[in-house]
């Protein structure tokens, strides 16, 4: 089933069938992204210049078009520009939820592609705060570790005001996520390691880890949300996940 896009949304729910609902697959238990994380990274510039291009209203293969022929990424060469372009394409897609997700969290399909298009459009042109806080939630869709990150490891000692969060947390983390899911246990020790420097860079670049604190800091910190920011959130029935990300209840 596909949806027609709201003015504005451009082609937010072009991938809606094959990409699914922000939310983590407890039945199949199969990983959505977890390893590709280590080559894309954050991609603050990228997820920029694509989140502009669909609020543009411009196709999937427009944007890919139009960053390869006019350099948009600024990157040395074209090896990796559709690559990163179509990666940046699948987080805005992985915001939109299902009718079942939805369902699942009462709230109306409609608001809710309104309030991926406005998390969009903070990508685009938000504050810098603005767009890493809503780059991160198309992260926390996009890639199963991620959000089980926030949810499980972060969520609860932000809320139980314990805020270290080691390196033997880390491991213990992702023993769990490895045993846990079939195909994390296929991933090899080096790739295991890169996913684990991935994380830390991610919640850093959210603003999870302070700047100050290094890029090996074992300390977090509760997310100041951008007001924007939340309002889509709740619009699209993330409450839970408001509450993991500042440690504080959301009614």
């Amino acid at each position: 089933m596909r949806r027609t896009c709201l003015p504005g949304c451009g082609a937010l729910v072009t991938a809606f069938d094959t990409l699914g609902a922000c939310t983590v697959d407890i039945t199949t238990k199969s990983v959505r992204g977890g390893g590709g994380l280590t080559r894309e990274q954050f991609l603050p510039h990228e997820m920029r210049i694509v989140a502009a291009l669909r609020m543009q209203g411009a196709s999937d293969e427009q944007v890919i078009v139009r960053v390869k022929s006019e350099n948009l990424f600024q990157y040395p060469t074209e090896r990796m520009v559709a690559n990163r372009a179509t990666v940046c394409l699948r987080r805005l897609d992985a915001m939109v939820p299902t009718d079942a997700a939805c369902a699942v969290r009462g709230i109306d399909s409609n608001i809710a592609v309104e309030a991926v298009s406005s998390l969009t459009r903070l990508m685009a042109s938000g504050t810098p705060t603005q767009a890493d806080q809503a780059i991160f939630y198309s992260m926390i869709c996009r890639y199963d570790i991620v959000r089980e990150l926030v949810l499980v490891e972060v969520g609860e000692r932000l809320q139980n005001f314990d805020y270290a969060f080691t390196a033997v947390d880390l491991n213990a983390f992702m023993t769990r996520f490895t045993t846990e899911y079939p195909d994390a246990a296929r991933w090899t020790e080096s790739t295991v390691t890169r996913i684990k420097g991935s994380l830390r860079q991610t919640l850093r670049h959210a603003g999870l880890i302070g700047e100050g604190q290094g890029p090996e800091s074992e300390r977090l910190s509760p997310l100041f949300l951008d007001s924007d920011v939340e309002r889509a959130l709740i619009q699209l029935g993330e409450q839970s996940l408001i509450a993991a990300l500042t440690g504080r209840a959301v009614m």
